[in-house]
């Protein structure tokens, strides 16, 4: 019976709506990112006649080289390959998506790995100190990126590029003959990727009315100005300080779960004083079987992902800190990692999984049981 006058309460409340159906664009992914490419421009001998001549004239010293930009902030829909190649700025899918298993919070999700390309036509012009212009030239920048992205058969991309930053890191200003024929140009694409498809969903609503013209216009005068302070930097200060820390310097071997089976050990300083900022994590495998090619394995950490820090109870009285970044092999190879750090009263372990930048699992220790050394995990109060 309760139930009953519940129901009838609860459409009484809302008489007004009735069921609709509606088509949106439903988000499936949302990435953004920074993507930065480096493009050699020459001066021809023209050119450089005309910077060499602009500076034996100590009126128009010192000279400058500026670069301009183009406009952004069109959206390419990337399924329908709408690009025009003869824009200044576009992006475009390079080859199909593939189908790819991705590390995500401890575990594997299935997602596709998506190439895009994105280019910019870029204007470098050399000025004198009053701003006239000496020569120009025109040069494209490209940068090619894999994405990693959750886009089903049946969505769509999009991407839009934000913004293009383009500088010059060094020799920006001429001072004296001769001209220095090339330069370096960094040119860096902020980029925005999202996967949507159409969907219709059913939902209660009501029709909108259109609104009365009733909004006064206010008096437009001088005012007395508002009594503002500076804000504060939260990314840079205060920092977001993190629920654990940990410390590692163990050795042990790895087990049946491995991908190599020999003798590995780490240094790992996991958010000192509760900072994820200031931590370190290194890796040393020695394989047992050197007939695969694989004899010595350095790896070190550049980077930690803050949102992938997580301490947990384990085994009674036991703690288990999980964290993920990226770093690189003694070789240079550029590696995403997963490590696991356990602090047991039964014994400390660890375990280290290393994915190349596709997603491929290229090394795992399995979970190894510490034989010297320490783990030690600390949880703030």
């Amino acid at each position: 019976m309760g139930h009953t006058h519940y129901q009838k309460k609860h459409k009484k409340g809302m008489s007004a709506l009735q069921d609709e159906c509606i088509r949106v664009q439903k988000v499936y992914d949302w990435v953004t990112d920074a993507l930065t490419a480096e493009k050699h421009f020459k001066f021809s001998h023209d050119q450089l006649k005309k910077i060499e001549n602009a500076l034996e004239d100590p009126s128009r010293r010192p000279l400058r080289i500026v670069c301009k930009t183009p406009k952004t902030g069109r959206l390419f829909g990337l399924n329908k390959q709408d690009y025009d190649s003869r824009l200044d700025v576009y992006c475009e899918q390079v080859g199909e998506r593939q189908d790819v298993k991705v590390p995500v919070n401890g575990g594997f999700a299935d997602a596709q790995l998506v190439d895009l390309l994105f280019t910019a036509e870029i204007d470098v012009a050399v000025v004198d100190r009053h701003g006239k212009e000496v020569t120009s030239l025109s040069c494209n920048a490209s940068v090619y990126e894999p994405f990693v992205l959750c886009a089903p058969e049946g969505t769509e991309l999009f991407c839009k590029i934000t913004k293009v930053i383009c500088r010059i890191p060094s020799g920006t200003l001429l001072l004296n003959s001769p001209c220095p024929q090339s330069f370096c140009l960094q040119v860096t694409f902020c980029v925005d990727i999202q996967v949507e498809a159409e969907v219709k969903l059913e939902v209660l609503a009501k029709f909108c009315s259109p609104r009365d013209n009733d909004i006064q216009v206010p008096e437009i005068g001088e005012q007395c100005p508002e009594i503002t302070f500076p804000e504060q930097c939260p990314d840079i200060f205060p920092r977001e300080s993190a629920d654990c820390s940990g410390t590692a310097e163990a050795e042990g071997y790895t087990t049946d779960e491995a991908t190599e089976e020999g003798k590995i050990g780490i240094y790992a300083e996991i958010a000192p004083k509760f900072n994820l900022g200031n931590s370190e994590f290194a890796m040393n495998f020695y394989d047992k079987d050197t007939s695969d090619g694989l004899d010595h394995l350095t790896f070190t950490a550049l980077e930690f992902d803050r949102q992938s820090l997580s301490c947990e109870p384990c085994y009674g009285d036991g703690l288990i800190l999980k964290v993920s970044g990226v770093g690189r092999t003694k070789s240079g190879e550029l590696l995403d990692f997963n490590l696991a750090l356990v602090d047991s009263p039964k014994g400390d372990q660890f375990q280290v999984q290393l994915f190349d930048q596709k997603g491929r699992k290229e090394f795992d220790s399995g979970i190894v049981d510490v034989k010297e050394g320490k783990v030690k995990i600390k949880c703030e109060q």
